[in-house]
């Protein structure tokens, strides 16, 4: 969580907001076409909703299966592809920007090594002058996980259009051009329909690429901890990556940053709580940990809830400060890919 601004906030009027974390616009456009699971339809009645339902969930089942994707994600390592701890290419000590308290402890991910050439950024154009960013990670050689949110709009629940992959972005390049890869097919946990306020536990897609940049890149694995465990045996070890559009100060949005050492709080609604520095853009970043020597993903970073003041008078917002932040869990992904498996 960051904090913005520091000021008084005397005659100033607040209020809380949960907010998905994409960065800019969102596109309205839909020039992909996708097969999306909902979230349970208890509180929905009616035979046509209940079809429509199982129908989406069997497009998507059966696309999974397309995709190559089990619920045991690997990590692969090019054999040609250097490796290493460190996010910051200069800081091969580990020092970096760690301060604890108020102050921002990201620091920027200009690493070219594994595990962090398998992060990249998603984005989408909305008109000449505008896109929406997001972050997300390769899973498999063709397959990036991210959020659902990075890919469709929740107020339209329509797919974004022109999706592209752009692999360890650092200061706005790839090491390859050749190696941005546009997005060809969806499948996603949720289109929003029924329920678009954040935090959503099925707040995640894969993004089907059109080359095998995780042939090049890696990819990274999955273990699907529980709550407790993270709570309890992985304290300060979290580690979220994001293009966040404030981050770096001086280009912001073209580099990742990088959290090491944060913390999973404990869950509600479904959702992971965690304390990562994060601000929109980051959306759909691994949150990782380190397990047996390997990083795994155990989380995506999905979205935070603000306390913005604003001038009762104007009404504009003169402050924002985060107050929590939030993530999607591993597990609903895996229980929906052991589905598709069936």
């Amino acid at each position: 969580m960051i904090l913005m601004k520091r000021l008084s906030l005397s005659n100033l009027s607040l209020s809380n907001l949960s907010l998905f974390r994409a960065a800019g616009l969102m596109a309205t456009g839909a020039a992909l076409l996708g097969a999306g699971v909902a979230t349970p339809l208890a509180a929905q009645a009616g035979s046509a909703v209940l079809e429509a339902f199982t129908q989406a969930q069997h497009a998507a089942a059966e696309k999974a299966r397309s995709f190559g994707l089990g619920p045991d994600l690997e990590s692969q390592i090019p054999e040609e592809l250097n490796q290493s701890q460190h996010p910051t290419a200069q800081d091969a000590d580990g020092s970096g920007r760690g301060i604890i308290g108020l102050s921002d402890d990201r620091a920027p991910m200009t690493s070219r090594s594994y595990p962090w050439s398998a992060i990249g950024r998603l984005q989408s154009p909305v008109d000449e002058n505008t896109i929406t960013i997001c972050s997300g990670t390769l899973v498999a050689p063709d397959i990036v996980l991210t959020n659902a949110h990075c890919v469709i709009n929740p107020e339209t629940s329509e797919i974004k259009p022109d999706i592209t992959f752009h692999p360890n972005m650092i200061d706005g390049r790839v090491a390859d051009p050749s190696h941005i890869a546009q997005a060809v097919d969806l499948i996603y946990g949720t289109d929003f329909r029924n329920d678009n306020r954040a935090p959503h536990p099925q707040d995640w897609a894969f993004v089907q690429l059109d080359r095998p940049l995780g042939d090049t890149y890696g990819t990274l694995g999955w273990t699907p901890l529980s709550v407790g465990d993270l709570v309890r045996n992985h304290r300060n070890q979290i580690i979220t990556v994001g293009y966040s559009g404030d981050f770096p100060a001086e280009a912001p949005g073209r580099t990742a940053g990088v959290h090491m050492g944060c913390n999973v709080l404990g869950e509600v609604e479904g959702s992971l709580i965690h304390d990562c520095d994060t601000h929109p853009g980051s959306s759909g970043g691994p949150m990782m940990t380190v397990i047996n020597g390997e990083y795994r993903i155990i989380g995506i970073n999905s979205a935070e809830r603000t306390e913005r003041a604003t001038n009762p008078t104007t009404g504009e917002v003169v402050a924002s400060r985060g107050i929590v932040n939030y993530g999607v869990k591993i597990q609903p992904i895996i229980d929906f890919l052991r589905q598709a498996q069936r």
